[in-house]
């Protein structure tokens, strides 16, 4: 089956009557929107990803000193974790306005608080200079960046896809490629740091640059997108007056797709962030590896992802997700002890080629679709809600607690072995969440047929997955 949003053209001109004068030609307005919501969510992901590669080369020096390197690496993790725990918070709040007023301003609101808690994270001070006061202030400016983010992927798959008549699962994909460009940017920017600085500067002024960096980036991204117009699908959900009044009670009283979205990010997320925040840090203090070995095989890998996301979007076009994203899980499956052999082998070609099959092939597969695919889950009336609560709580779960988890599985074992098995248990959890996911018209025939009132949706809607 293939899942498919469908369009209503007198929804276009309830957008353009809506917009301003100045407002572009329907033409041009799915063009515009694609651009703004992937450049945004280009930047909030530089922003984001940022912390994970500085939590893993300098901030346990910076922000957590002590003589047990493991131990200051544990506490930046722990301080990683934050933000994820944030997302879910800020992803409710963003999904009822979203649901509540509009796509578009929810997203010029996300791109402020991300890029100035960025900007500030590059100007604090370190546990040298002011004590235990400064990982406080970076916990707090964490859990800005992760309510940001809570609200930011969800938004802006939902302004594109609304605006787009067609190739959905290609379009949206760019979402998840501006996801992959984000994490290149942050990983390009420290692989220069450390080829043009030596570990002194580096530590003492270096690492604040790219945080600094945020500001001009936020700006060009939100001149673009305060250009956008609103969604036409929230605007004839407004003008029919079917706007949920609590959008997340809505759309948890049939939480079946919430949980299939729940559980493919789990999978998902668990070895993707093992793979490019833990993984970084056991190559540099466990093998012993040139942290530009394990950057470069990122660099290389989201490279790789950004390019192949549209390809994968557009071959789940003609096949259905369901098919992609349970054979990119399968994979990332298979895949986790041979990816911790090859790091503990040293070989550098090696390392590159295995992170590069993982992150660029293997997880874009599962991940390409699902913006497409996601959307397809719930009417447009708590779209933004159902994929926001599901996509974020597995954020906790699969990208929070996951380096975390590993370094505490490599403290207790000082082996590797558990953690690829956690990455294997995750995976099976998202093949289960893809098998029990059911596109907006498939859930309501269902729930007719067991006497339930299915939830109104905004337009007829045709669906396949």
């Amino acid at each position: 089956m293939r899942a498919r949003l469908s369009i209503d053209p007198a929804h276009h001109a309830d957008a353009r009557t809506d917009a301003s004068p100045t407002a572009p030609p329907p033409a041009r307005e799915p063009r515009r929107a694609l651009a703004a919501a992937t450049l945004g969510t280009m930047l909030e992901w530089y922003d984001f990803f940022l912390y994970g590669l500085a939590a893993a080369l300098v901030f346990p020096t910076l922000f957590f000193p002590g003589d047990d390197p493991v131990a200051g690496m544990l506490l930046s993790f722990a301080v990683f974790a934050t933000g994820f725990i944030a997302r879910p918070i800020g992803g409710l709040i963003c999904a009822y306005v979203g649901d509540r007023y509009g796509r578009q301003r929810t997203l010029v609101a996300t791109l402020i608080v991300m890029g100035g808690a960025t900007a500030l994270i590059g100007l604090l001070p370190t546990h040298d200079q002011v004590g235990p006061v400064a990982p406080v202030l970076l916990v707090i400016l964490r859990l800005a960046q992760g309510a940001a983010t809570g609200g930011e992927w969800s938004g802006a798959v939902i302004l594109t896809l609304e605006h787009s008549p067609d190739r959905r699962g290609f379009r949206g994909a760019f979402i998840s490629s501006s996801v992959y460009i984000g994490l290149l940017l942050g990983n390009l920017a420290f692989v220069v740091l450390a080829a043009t600085l030596d570990d002194d500067a580096l530590l003492s002024w270096g690492w604040r640059l790219p945080f600094l960096a945020s500001i001009a980036l936020v700006a060009v991204g939100l001149y673009l997108r305060r250009r956008v117009s609103e969604s036409p699908e929230f605007l004839a959900v407004r003008d029919r007056d079917e706007r949920a009044r609590q959008p997340l009670t809505t759309v948890l009283r049939r939480p079946r797709n919430v949980i299939a979205v729940f559980l493919v990010r789990v999978g998902q997320n668990t070895s993707f962030y093992v793979i490019s925040v833990f993984c970084l840090s056991y190559a540099v203090t466990t093998v012993g590896l040139d942290s530009g070995v394990t950057l470069t095989a990122l660099l290389v890998g989201s490279t790789v992802a950004a390019v192949l996301c549209p390809v994968w979007g557009a071959i789940g076009d003609r096949i259905g997700a369901i098919r992609l994203v349970v054979g990119g899980l399968l994979a990332l499956g298979l895949l986790a002890a041979p990816l911790f052999l090859v790091l503990d082998s040293g070989d550098a070609a090696l390392i590159v080629g295995v992170v590069v099959l993982a992150i660029g092939v293997a997880n874009t597969a599962a991940d390409g679709i699902q913006p497409s695919w996601f959307a397809s889950l719930f009417p447009a009336r708590v779209r933004y809600s159902g994929i926001t609560i599901g996509r974020e709580a597995g954020a906790i779960v699969g990208g929070g607690l996951a380096p975390l988890a590993a370094t505490a599985l490599l403290a207790a074992t000082g082996h590797w072995w558990p953690i690829a098995a956690l990455m294997i248990v995750g995976a099976g959890a998202g093949i289960v969440g893809a098998f029990l996911a059911r596109p907006v018209g498939e859930t309501a025939a269902d729930e007719t047929r067991t006497g339930e009132t299915p939830v109104r949706e905004s337009r007829p809607a045709t669906t396949a997955a």
